[in-house]
């Protein structure tokens, strides 16, 4: 009954400010155009401010006069609020909304919300151009560096004005998955790997991961597929192993499969002269039916129905497992992957060999998988609350500046190195790891507390390990093999011209439930693919899809935003 209660009061509570938003709708305070002569020159923090501050990993775990915050303080004559609540949790990120009392600067994780919305729900002020060049100058120059960079995030009728800040997502550039397969069940069952392997360390397990850039065809899958399930790969007389192992909660497991189709789930694409969502494509009803196909022939787990992708972890080191799609990340044994597949069977068991190969082959040659960022890898968005005046804005991209683009800034996520955290490689070429003594994120020391989500240069590479790097280099991240292996939308919205953001938040959750629905059917074989497809797409045009659909006809193709 608390409990009950509890929630009850939070939803009368967002109700009514939500009521009270709507009696004064369109409440964004315009700010009179900056007058720069006005403001502080750059580096001038003669003036003590009290700023409230977050950032992309504000979970309400932050303790006062953390080692960071006292750090800053110092060195920006500011005094630190910090934000107490959990900016990942869709419920606490709903009311600090709906009350208008959010941070001074924030970055929501769990917002359901875009940036235009919050600006014109009166909660976000706008960021002049001519200020950001002038107190951030390392965030202008890779923006100018990265297109369309200024053509991003403008705000309505307004002339060089932001809606918002943006990061820098070089650790997404490239393709990100690849299958896996138990390279000592192939050598055992005489398969040949399809290319030349080699290990992608000498050490710690890695020297047990193999990787080519050669690919299996989806037919050689699905042979193996058949022999790691029926010929006793793993040599112990039992019945007792499967080919593959998927999960219920998300769609990585299906994607190198799906692409090997030409499609990718959640863009759109050109279909016989139309253009079509993925879901409702011939490409990805030919990738549903030959998954149901494999369902019928038994070679897929049959518990993948009702398990989420954590326990097809744990599950797939019991060793019954043969092949397994994994980021990159994981295969070069990352340490926050530990606890994933293909990495956490390796290090528990000193016979297992994995091999890692470029996406499956499909009927017309293609192989690939989805983009992970669809256009640039410019994205996420850090947000300035209206209450901002220009001379606090002009001291927060200062703030900003220096922690999320100054190298300098380094101990602001890591602290002292050799003191606070290691290099998990060689030092200054790999990739930095906070001791297990010290909190990663906020806490005590307040690591990443008001930091934001951008990764380029050297922030890159110290969150990411050498061996991941290497790989990239090598294949993942390779110009022809993204050129040819990320599959993107044919057309995208990316300057938030349309109202197609407005349309999939009205739609999106019949529309999801109508696609999850027909995947599991049609894939456990409760339904017939070819038999049903006609009224599967119907159902999802009636339902919100086609005006979806016609509202993208008015976005740019991806392919002209490319060459800009």
């Amino acid at each position: 009954m608390n409990r009950y209660m509890k929630l009850l009061s939070i939803q009368l509570v967002m109700g009514l400010f939500i009521i009270m938003g709507i009696a004064g709708c369109n409440t964004n305070t315009d700010k009179d155009d900056v007058v720069m002569e006005d403001l502080p020159e750059l580096g001038d923090f003669s003036k003590e401010l009290t700023l409230k501050l977050s950032g992309s990993f504000t979970q309400g775990k932050i303790e006062e006069d953390n080692w960071v915050q006292k750090k800053l303080e110092k060195m920006f004559n500011v005094k630190i609020v910090n934000t107490k609540n959990n900016t990942w949790s869709k419920d606490e990120v709903s009311l600090m909304v709906a009350s208008g009392d959010v941070p001074d600067t924030f970055s929501f994780t769990a917002g359901t919300q875009t940036s235009r919305q919050l600006y014109e729900g009166g909660v976000t002020r706008t960021i002049p151009r001519a200020m950001i060049e002038k107190y951030a100058p390392l965030y202008s120059k890779m923006i100018d560096e990265n297109a369309p960079g200024w053509e991003m995030n403008l705000a309505p009728e307004k002339e060089n004005e932001y809606l918002n800040l943006t990061g820098y997502q070089g650790h997404a550039a490239g393709i990100l998955w690849a299958p896996t397969f138990r390279l000592d069940w192939l050598e055992n069952l005489g398969i040949a790997p399809p290319g030349e392997i080699n290990p992608v360390g000498t050490e710690g397990g890695l020297e047990r991961i193999f990787f080519t850039d050669k690919a299996y065809t989806l037919e050689e899958v699905e042979k193996i597929l058949h022999a790691f399930t029926y010929d006793d790969p793993d040599g112990n007389g039992i019945n007792d192993t499967y080919g593959m192992l998927p999960y219920n909660n998300q769609l990585h497991w299906m994607n190198t499969l799906m692409g090997a189709h030409g499609v990718a789930s959640g863009y759109n694409l050109m279909e016989d002269g139309e253009l079509i969502s993925a879901e409702i494509s011939n490409k990805y009803k030919e990738g549903l039916k030959l998954l149901a196909k494999w369902q019928e022939m038994g070679v897929i787990d049959p518990e993948w129905t009702t398990i989420d992708v954590e326990t097809s972890w744990e599950k797939y080191k019991q060793g019954r497992t043969g092949y397994f799609t994994a980021q990159r990340s994981y295969v070069a044994m990352e340490e926050w992957t530990k606890t994933r597949a293909p990495q956490n069977l390796v290090a528990a068991d000193p016979n297992v060999k994995v091999l890692v190969t470029a996406p499956e082959i499909g009927p017309d040659g293609q192989q690939g998988q989805g983009a992970w960022m669809p256009v640039t890898l410019l994205g996420d968005a850090f947000q300035i609350s209206k209450d901002v005046t220009d001379e606090e804005l002009a001291r927060i991209l200062q703030i900003f500046d220096y922690i999320n683009h100054d190298d300098d800034s380094r101990w602001t996520i890591y602290g002292e190195v050799g003191e606070h955290s290691e290099w998990g490689g060689t030092p200054e070429e790999s990739s930095l790891l906070v001791k297990e003594e010290y909190p990663s994120t906020e806490g005590n020391m307040g690591f990443n507390a008001y930091n934001f989500r951008t990764y380029s240069g050297k922030r890159l590479q110290w969150l990411t390990s050498e061996k991941t790097l290497k790989l990239m280099e090598q294949f993942f991240a390779k110009p022809e093999v993204v050129e040819k292996m990320a599959i993107r939308p044919y057309r995208y919205d990316l300057f938030n011209e349309t109202k197609g953001q407005e349309l999939t938040k009205r739609y999106s959750g019949q529309l999801n439930t109508i696609v999850e629905e027909f995947r599991m059917k049609a894939i456990v074989g409760e339904l017939d693919v070819d038999k049903e497809w006609d009224s599967y797409v119907e159902n999802w045009l009636k339902n919100g899809g086609k005006q979806v659909l016609e509202e993208l006809e008015k976005a740019p193709k991806v392919s002209d935003l490319l060459e800009k």
